[in-house]
Formats: C-alpha cells, structure tokens, sequence
C-alpha cells in the first residue's frame, strides 16, 4: 500500500491545517513561513536521513526544523507522546529515534472531528533525547510497542512523564 493511502498520512493531511495553527501561534509566523518537505522537494532527503518534516522561518531570519505527528482520537486515552523507535521490529531496523534531528516536535491528538486538536505539546527535541540517553538503547527497546499491523515499534511516554522543562507550549481543551 503507498504510504499516502496509509490511515496515518491520510490522518495527517486531515490534521495539517490544525498544526499550522498551533505553529503560527507559538512561533509567531505567518503560514507561509511552514515549509514543508514533500517526496518531490530537494530536502526531502532531510526527511528521510534527519527525520526534519519541516522548516519554520521565523522573522528574524532564523530558521527551525521540526517533525509533527497528529494521532488520532481513538488512540487519545494513551496520552502518549510517541516516537519510532524501531522502523523494523524483526530486524531492529532503526527509526525516527536514530536519527531524529529537528529541533521541536509538535505531537498531539485530534478530536472527535479528525481536523482539531484535543490536546497537543510542542516538545524541545534536544531535551527530550538527551534525557533519553541515560536509559541506554536496551532499556528502551523493552518498553517499546509494536505499531499495529505494521513492522515498526514505537517508543511511547507518557504526557504526564515528560518533564514540564523539555515542553515549549501546550494546549489542552
């Protein structure tokens, strides 16, 4: 199946202009400053090699990268933030957790519509990662959790355990 025709991108398409907002709000940018890496762009290599969905230009010129996850409101009872740990389960094959290297991480769930948001944290990466880092890679591989029919395995925390210094802003309704 292509990946656009997957529930999880189709959700994340559903969920853009809501994560647009939440971007424009904290950064204080227009939208036009979200650009965003599509397979056809150049720096969609950033994507696949960095796990950099996007670049938001502030007004002073500078720049940040980000990655964005909307899950959906079925999965909002977990309250997790949820990172790829392992993009193949069986062969250990590593994911977005390896090679994370955005600066920020908009992360949240939409409501019961599928185009809002019930609750989402934009999470300072760098923090995020170097707390990490005292778990070891073994420790974290048993907490992980396979992702539903795929091979991939996720690392889930939950909202509640992540220190309120590593959370740049958050919304909850």
């Amino acid at each position: 199946m292509p990946l656009e025709d997957t529930p999880e991108y189709q959700q994340s398409i559903r969920m853009r202009p809501a994560c647009d907002r939440v971007i424009c709000n904290v950064f204080d940018v227009p939208p036009e400053s979200i650009d965003r890496f599509s397979r056809a762009s150049e720096l969609f290599v950033l994507d696949q090699q960095f796990a950099i969905d996007m670049r938001v230009r502030l007004k002073s010129g500078a720049q940040l990268t980000g990655q964005e996850k909307a899950l959906s409101f079925a999965f909002y009872k977990y309250r997790t933030f949820t990172m790829e740990f392992w993009q193949n389960r069986h062969t250990k094959e590593r994911g977005e957790f390896f090679k994370i290297a955005s600066q920020f991480y908009l992360h949240g769930y939409s409501d019961e519509s599928g185009v809002e948001f019930i609750e989402w944290k934009i999470i300072d990466i760098l923090k995020m990662i170097d707390w990490l880092k005292l778990c070891g890679t073994e420790r974290l591989a048993l907490m992980t959790k396979p992702s539903g029919p795929s091979r991939a395995a996720f690392l889930p925390i939950p909202y509640d355990k992540i220190p309120k210094d590593f959370i740049i802003s958050e919304w909850k309704r």
